[in-house]
């Protein structure tokens, strides 16, 4: 059975890409945070497009991080 990477479901999503010689990427969890941020843009909320998630992922790693914040800014 071929496996369509446009419409997984979220545990198929994690058993794929754990089952990779790198071993263990994600976990449920971590996917669900992601899944919660990027909102519609990976998939309908019950699946997830592999492509698009890779290049939500792509997009969110050229974002500047931002600057930490001083003592003051977080007492405040």
């Amino acid at each position: 059975m071929a496996i369509d990477t446009r419409n997984l479901k979220p545990s198929e999503l994690v058993r794929l890409l754990n089952s990779t010689p790198l071993g263990t990427v994600t976990s449920a969890m971590r996917l669900s945070r992601q899944m919660n941020e990027a909102g519609y843009c990976i998939g309908d909320g019950r699946h997830v497009d592999l492509v698009r998630y890779v290049a939500w992922l792509a997009r969110r790693r050229r974002m500047p991080k931002p600057a930490p914040l001083t003592y003051e800014e977080k007492k405040a």
